[in-house]
């Protein structure tokens, strides 16, 4: 017999938030580290990725010092603050990835048309 499928409710889980189902937040942990591990896969994945896990994503990249991710993510970020400054704060300071992250912003300020 099938049933259709019935959305979790607030009772169900506690990943529901602003009124949209989120997952599990190991399930975003799991594809941040298996998007990571591909950097170059991970840069090319940029324009098809939800904005939602722009955070998350960018967080793992920045914590497991991925410079070329990082720099990519920089240039794509979707919103209009970037927190480095928490990042610094809540992960051991690394120049490299600082350094990328700047570049990453360098960049995204010389060009003309910027994205998303």
């Amino acid at each position: 017999v099938w049933r259709a499928r019935r959305w979790p409710s607030l009772k169900d889980t506690r990943c529901f938030r602003m009124g949209v189902w989120a997952p599990p937040r190991r399930l975003l942990e799991l594809a941040g580290q298996s998007l990571l591990q591909n950097e170059a896969l991970a840069v090319a994945a940029l324009e098809e990725l939800p904005v939602e896990l722009f955070p998350p994503l960018f967080t793992a990249a920045f914590a497991g010092r991925h410079t070329h991710a990082v720099k990519a993510m920089v240039q794509a970020w979707p919103f209009a603050c970037l927190p480095l400054g928490a990042l610094m704060k809540d992960h051991e300071p690394h120049l490299e990835t600082f350094q990328a992250a700047l570049d990453g912003l360098d960049l995204l300020l010389a060009e003309e048309v910027r994205p998303r």
